[in-house]
């Protein structure tokens, strides 16, 4: 047998292996329920991200409605006749959204 065909075989017969062997690990898997309890563990990862998200997009939407209710406010604080815009504490500057 030439050293070019000895190659060829090693090479074939590891692909072959290989894919032989992932078939049988899929089938495996597949028969023992495997593959759907891995499914149902990621679905409720995803659901618990997807809340977690909303809620945060809601604390964020709110924080938004204050911070607009407190400009009207305060607007309405420095129009008023007996309220020295001089005497209204400074306004807060908003933390940044990016840090925790």
């Amino acid at each position: 047998m030439e050293p070019t065909q000895l190659i060829t075989l090693i090479l074939s017969s590891s692909v072959v292996g290989g894919i032989a062997t992932k078939l049988v690990d899929w089938a495996r898997d597949a028969h023992a329920g495997q593959l759907q309890k891995r499914r149902a563990e990621v679905d409720a990862a995803h659901a618990v991200r997807d809340k977690a998200l909303a809620e945060v997009r809601w604390w964020d939407r709110w924080a938004d409605i204050l911070e607009e209710a407190l400009r009207l406010h305060r607007r309405q604080m420095i129009d008023a006749p007996c309220i020295d815009p001089d005497d209204l504490p400074p306004y807060p500057s908003r933390p940044d959204k990016e840090k925790p």
